[in-house]
């Protein structure tokens, strides 16, 4: 189930996907950000129509690829190899399994669960690294735990309820292509 296929085409659909996220990536930097870092983004979209079309070990590949070439392009900001993987690694591979959370059906329509299941897990590992290395941005006097869980909510909410829209709107049309069957 995990499995990924590396044959011709299944590696350029995950390079498009890869290429479609960063793209998505330039558009949503328009858009104001965090002062600290971190800003409401769509463009996860890309790495969750990876996973549920072509399967987790492609979604986990684009987010991968996604997060690799976000540094080479100079789009990702970070402070040492625990920021990399705790900001940009984990955060956009964890999305990439979203196809492991069955799905509920309303009114013969399937709601895909693991996008919203995904970015809480996708939340949590910034809250860890937010109350971990970034500590020292906390409020005098509060917890840096409470700041970081406070912090990272609302860019993360606002992206969750975006991307998801934004896919429930695509999927009916890809869903019905035979290009991605496996």
């Amino acid at each position: 189930m995990f499995k990924s296929k590396n044959d011709t085409r299944s590696v350029s659909f995950m390079a498009l996907f890869i290429a479609m996220e960063i793209v998505l990536e330039y558009v949503c930097k328009l858009i104001p950000a965090m002062p600290q870092g971190g800003g409401v983004s769509f463009a996860y979209v890309p790495i969750l129509l990876a996973a549920y079309l072509m399967g987790p070990g492609a979604g986990v590949i684009v987010g991968l690829g996604a997060a690799a070439l976000q540094f080479a392009l100079g789009l990702a900001s970070y402070w040492g190899p625990w920021s990399v993987i705790l900001d940009y690694v984990l955060p956009l591979a964890v999305l990439g399994l979203a196809p492991f959370v069955p799905n509920v059906s309303l009114s013969k329509r399937d709601i895909h669960i693991g996008i919203g299941v995904l970015f809480v897990v996708k939340y949590f590992i910034h809250v860890v690294s937010g109350g971990w290395l970034f500590a020292s941005y906390a409020p005098t006097g509060m917890n840096p735990w409470m700041y970081s869980l406070a912090y990272n909510l609302p860019y993360n909410l606002a992206s969750m309820v975006a991307t998801w829209i934004i896919f429930e709107l695509i999927w009916p049309r890809l869903s019905a292509t035979s290009y991605f069957r496996h």
